[in-house]
């Protein structure tokens, strides 16, 4: 690192948050986020205004929501200054910053659709190009990529969110954190968390190499103790490592499994193999990646919600739903600069989850674990709504199953479903299993007993030598005359 580096870098640790608390609290995640709100009170005298009161004190969970209302309208008003496509939205909802007095006052804000986003982009910037430090671009696996704009800022927040993650889950700062993702094009994950840890004063390798021997050399070498990785890719060398090495004598603390949903049977194999807690970790590339961590308890994740406001709506009314029940999950940014997005669908379903915690966090909310995406929904046999969590419970708790896509289509009056499968071992054997798996899901049984599906096709594949993310786990084929 050249001298004008690290002296970029020693500025950037004085801007974090996350490095001001003791890495030896109960719950660094909760007290960073405390420390944002007393930091909030004492520089900003709007907030001060907003509580009515000349000390903070304790913070509770009104006094919390209370700040997150001020952050909401404080970004109501800069978007209304700055980005075209707010002032638009707004002025035709006839809705203002001074109307968001409780959190039922939501409603009143248009929900931003994402297609907007995808088309025009540049409707959502709020500064000039010359201030905004780096451009990303979303994947596009659920339709059109779209394109976010961050000053230096919002990087550092990214920055700090991350870290303080990283500490929540038991990294220190002496501590190596072992980054597993494939390569990818858009948004790198390893070189985001890489550039983070730098900041942030943590230790990092990266690995993303498909090969078992060099992802178990690396971490013997850098003596890691974390690993947080692309959750298909990290189960995939788990299930090719776990008979050749002694994967619990690396004496990992924790996995973080991100990017991709985690279900239980995968959870299981993963901490039965590590002998650790292995943690879901969930964000959106448009807010940064950095929004929520599983805590130890593994009872939902823990949202940032210093910097983002999480709000669960009706998908077809865009009501918004109490805690609990389960909807459509709505993002606001309430830090970023560049590109902020306020009351974003995430097209993702999952709950909220009021605090306390039994891990000790009092006054920040969680959400479930998302159990699917709005257009990864569909409908078989008698109407069944069926997700992929579904098949992910049911076929990846047969040992040596890697992975699977399912394709629907309907030759006649029957559906017809056909599993493809990644498979680690004799493959006779994995397809009786797979089979009876998947015919054991109340879903696919009435189906059949009703001969509304045809007899399930399995085709099982052994694993190849490289390795593609992002797969859509089902395709449905079938012409749809209801659209």
């Amino acid at each position: 690192m050249s001298l004008k580096e690290r002296i970029i870098v020693a500025y950037a640790r004085t801007k974090l948050s996350s490095r001001k608390v003791s890495e030896n609290v109960e719950n660094p995640l909760h007290d960073w986020v405390e420390l944002k709100v007393r930091n909030t009170f004492k520089h900003d005298e709007g907030f001060r205004k907003a509580l009515g009161r000349a000390t903070l004190g304790e913070i509770d969970r009104r006094t919390f929501e209370e700040y997150q209302l001020y952050r909401f309208r404080r970004q109501m008003a800069y978007v209304m200054e700055n980005s075209p496509y707010y002032q638009k939205a707004y002025a035709e909802a006839g809705v203002r910053p001074e109307d968001i007095r409780t959190m039922d006052d939501l409603d009143k804000v248009p929900l931003t659709d994402p297609n907007a986003l995808a088309e025009e982009p540049f409707l959502f910037l709020c500064l000039s190009q010359s201030k905004i430090a780096r451009t990303f671009s979303t994947s596009g696996t659920s339709g059109k990529p779209k394109r976010l704009f961050y000053t230096n800022d919002d990087l550092l927040n990214i920055v700090d969110s991350i870290a303080a993650a990283l500490r929540s889950a038991g990294l220190k700062s002496d501590e190596t954190l072992h980054i597993m993702f494939p390569a990818v094009v858009a948004w790198d994950p390893s070189l985001m968390l890489e550039s983070a840890c730098k900041v942030a004063g943590l230790r990092s390798v990266v690995c993303s190499d498909v090969n078992v021997e060099e992802q178990m050399r690396v971490m013997r070498e850098q003596q890691a103790r974390m690993i947080i990785g692309l959750t298909s890719f990290i189960y995939r060398v788990t299930v090719l490592a776990r008979d050749r090495f002694d994967l619990r004598a690396l004496g990992l603390k924790a996995i973080i499994c991100s990017s991709e949903p985690l279900s239980e049977a995968v959870r299981h194999e993963l901490e039965d193999a590590w002998g650790c807690k292995c943690l879901s970790q969930y964000g959106l590339t448009e807010m940064g990646l950095a929004t929520t961590i599983e805590c130890f308890v593994q009872q939902g994740l823990h949202i940032n919600e210093a910097d983002f406001m999480v709000e669960v709506v009706d998908p077809a009314t865009g009501k918004r739903l109490p805690p609990g029940e389960e909807g459509e999950l709505v993002w606001t940014a309430l830090s970023f600069q560049g590109s902020p997005l306020l009351r974003y669908r995430s097209c993702d379903i999952s709950h909220y989850i009021l605090p306390p915690c039994e891990c000790g966090h009092a006054i920040i909310g969680k959400i479930g674990k998302p159990k699917g995406r709005l257009n990864d929904a569909t409908k078989i046999g008698l109407g069944e709504h069926i997700f992929p969590a579904l098949f992910d419970e049911a076929i990846m708790k047969v040992h040596g199953a890697l992975s699977y896509q399912l394709i629907i289509d309907k030759p006649s009056y029957r559906d017809h479903l056909h599993f493809i499968v990644e498979y680690n071992g004799d493959l006779e054997k994995g397809k009786e299993e797979v089979l009876k798996a998947i015919t054991g899901l109340e879903e696919i049984r009435s189906g059949l007993e009703n001969d509304l599906i045809d007899p399930i096709e399995v085709e099982v594949r052994e694993v190849p030598h490289d390795f593609t993310p992002k797969r859509r786990p089902i395709i449905d084929r079938r012409k749809r005359f209801d659209a």
